[in-house]
């Protein structure tokens, strides 16, 4: 699922694609290398934010599955108020290895006292920390991307100011 944040990046992008477009056309037109200069980093600063964007979206996407399989480990266990973490309220790749780590250890007791429920249940848990991790790694992705975008935005400014 989209969150508003993923949307107005995409927008925020697509925005310094089409202005640095502008500048950079305008530059070559005119001869102009300082503008063809700032078009090109606001160009580089839209492609960064919708790989930014792209990496939210693909975040928000593992940590629905995560939820979808902490559903289906819940409906093994006996008793319903366990006290463990909703996924994404932790997204750190430390508590998925955790969430894994946990999931093999009752996929094998499970296998030892020929407890289904307890086999499926660790099952669950361990694609639950599988795709919270991949959520966890997403989300640094798109940090980086945001981090190069407000650089390479920051770099525009200063060279149209110049």
């Amino acid at each position: 699922m989209l969150r508003m944040n993923d949307v107005a990046q995409a927008v925020r992008g697509l925005g310094e694609k089409v202005v640095g477009l502008n500048f950079e056309i305008v530059g070559a037109l005119t001869r102009n290398q300082h503008l063809k200069d700032v078009g090109n980093s606001l160009q580089e600063a839209g492609t960064e934010r919708l790989r930014a964007a792209e990496e939210e979206a693909k975040a928000a996407g593992r940590q629905a599955e995560a939820r979808a399989h902490e559903s289906r480990q819940r409906a093994f266990q006996s008793n319903s108020g366990s006290s463990e973490k909703a996924p994404g309220s932790d997204p750190s790749a430390g508590r998925a290895v955790a969430e894994s780590a946990k999931g093999a250890v009752k996929q094998a007791v499970g296998a030892v006292t020929a407890s289904r429920d307890l086999k499926e249940e660790g099952r669950e848990q361990r694609e639950r920390g599988a795709d919270e991790a991949q959520a966890a790694k997403h989300d640094a992705k798109a940090a980086l991307h945001r981090e190069k975008a407000d650089a390479q935005r920051e770099l525009a400014d200063r060279q149209r100011r110049s």
